[in-house]
């Protein structure tokens, strides 16, 4: 599980921090991302009261529910690349970091009307609570992520070649999201 909160140091003092290395069972991640999870909009208290319970997580993904706080449970195959972000050198040969800027990738491939008339209504450039699921983890802690997302249902070429939806979600943070074992996964 993921410390909740991560505490910059502060001043010229720094301790490195902890970690685990095993060389006779590493812990290597190899999945995509699977699901990503969406409020119907930024609201005070769409968060979660507890994110590491499953039973809170099903009460609350309704995929055609009409109370703002509902999730939707999106299904995709997609990836979060290496942040944008800008290291200056400042006086005293001092660096600093700026704030990453993260995008998550995804492709949507069941594109029943339902779901077609959802990426247009997200093109109306609205802002979202979200989490995701790659693999075995679940990310973004109990407040979700608030993003930004780009919604795009282009045709390709080729009438053998399957067209699928793109969610593009942006967000800026200091860190990577928070992670933990996913409660839902199945």
């Amino acid at each position: 599980m993921s410390n909740p909160i991560i505490t910059c140091p502060t001043g010229c003092a720094n301790d490195v921090p902890a970690i685990n290395m095993d060389e006779c069972n590493p812990q290597v991640d190899f999945s995509e991302v699977d699901k990503v999870y969406m409020t119907a909009g930024i609201t005070p208290g769409c968060g979660l009261t507890d994110w590491t319970s499953a039973s809170e997580w099903t009460s609350r993904i309704d995929n055609s529910g009409t109370a703002t706080c509902d999730i939707r449970e999106w299904w995709v195959s997609g990836e979060l690349p290496e942040p944008e972000m800008n290291v200056t050198e400042i006086d005293n040969e001092r660096e600093i970091q700026s704030p990453m800027k993260f995008m998550l990738d995804c492709e949507v491939f069941d594109l029943d009307t339902t779901t077609y008339d959802a990426f247009r209504t997200l093109q109306c450039g609205m802002k979202v609570l979200m989490w995701y699921s790659a693999g075995n983890y679940l990310y973004g802690g109990s407040d979700g992520i608030e993003a930004t997302v780009v919604a795009t249902v282009p045709i390709t070429k080729g009438s053998r070649e399957a067209n699928p939806g793109k969610l593009q979600v942006k967000w800026e943070a200091a860190h990577n999201p928070e992670r933990i074992d996913n409660p839902i996964a199945s």
